[in-house]
């Protein structure tokens, strides 16, 4: 698989101003970002890469007075794979979780530590939206329930689940690099009940689940969560996050819009996290 690495100046860049390039780079199929010193390098599977897309995107931060310049060229995945997992460090969060990569010494593993081989897959626990979604699912009960993890990345989320008690737990994510690494980390941390599948919401059948996780992009949240009724138990709580702050609005209307009542907001640098519970049946829904 080729991909085309886009190197972005970013001296003087806040954290801030980083995490919306992130966003708006990911809504358009950019997979992985690691941070130098003074730039940003961004990956993108050469076959889904449209330059109308990120011209658009350009014009779209400008209203955010961030100026995108970059260069770009043809690389093979396995070289910057490599550079990335050699700042991939273990993320302990709220003294509770532990998340680590193989390659780390276990001395100081915790109660409930997570091993993943990150393999630039999202979710190693580095992101905000990891870390939100990490928190508020620890403020639940699991134990006994069914788990959908949609867009699960390396797993970490679901591979969580079954460590909080989660009798069933199925990951979901298109993308066939994620579901081969989310495979491997699922065996890794002898989860035994989950399960993983390559595809979208069209390979969730007739199923159904206590809680469904979603930390995606705001475009796919909007346009999946009617899906998602589909599959919420009644009382099913789902838990959202992979937003910025001013697109929280967009992803609140179509949640309303389906019946679900918002539970808990959570903030950490510009992200959001969204908890919403069904209060009403889905087959009942009109």
């Amino acid at each position: 698989m080729a991909y085309l690495e886009f190197v972005i100046p970013a001296r003087s860049w806040s954290s801030s101003e980083k995490e919306i390039l992130f966003a708006k780079m990911a809504q358009i199929g950019f997979e992985g970002f690691i941070e130098g010193d003074d730039d940003i390098q961004a990956y993108i599977d050469e076959a889904h890469y449209v330059v109308e897309e990120l011209n658009q995107l350009i014009d779209e931060l400008a209203g955010f007075k961030i100026k995108v310049q970059y260069r770009f060229h043809r690389t093979e995945d396995q070289n910057w794979n490599e550079e990335w997992e050699k700042k991939f460090a273990p993320v302990v969060i709220d003294e509770r979780v532990l998340i680590r990569a193989p390659f780390h010494d276990s001395s100081n593993d915790l109660a409930c530590t997570i091993v993943i081989e990150p393999k630039m897959s999202f979710g190693t626990g580095h992101h905000h939206t990891t870390k939100l979604m990490i928190r508020e699912m620890g403020n639940h009960i699991l134990k006994g329930k069914r788990i959908l993890d949609m867009g699960c990345g390396t797993g970490v989320l679901g591979i969580y689940a079954c460590k909080l008690g989660a009798v069933r737990v199925l990951g979901v994510d298109n993308d066939q690099w994620a579901y081969e690494n989310a495979l491997e980390n699922v065996s890794r941390n002898g989860a035994t009940a989950m399960d993983v599948r390559l595809g979208d919401v069209g390979v969730l059948y007739r199923e159904k689940f206590d809680m469904i996780l979603a930390n995606i992009t705001r475009n796919t949240l909007v346009r999946d969560l009617p899906v998602y009724m589909q599959h919420l138990l009644d009382q099913g709580l789902i838990l959202i996050s992979g937003i910025l702050a001013e697109d929280v609005q967009y992803v609140l209307n179509e949640a309303y819009r389906c019946g679900l009542d918002h539970m808990n907001t959570r903030e950490e640098s510009n992200w959001i996290s969204l908890t919403f519970v069904n209060q009403r049946n889905p087959d009942q829904q009109s």
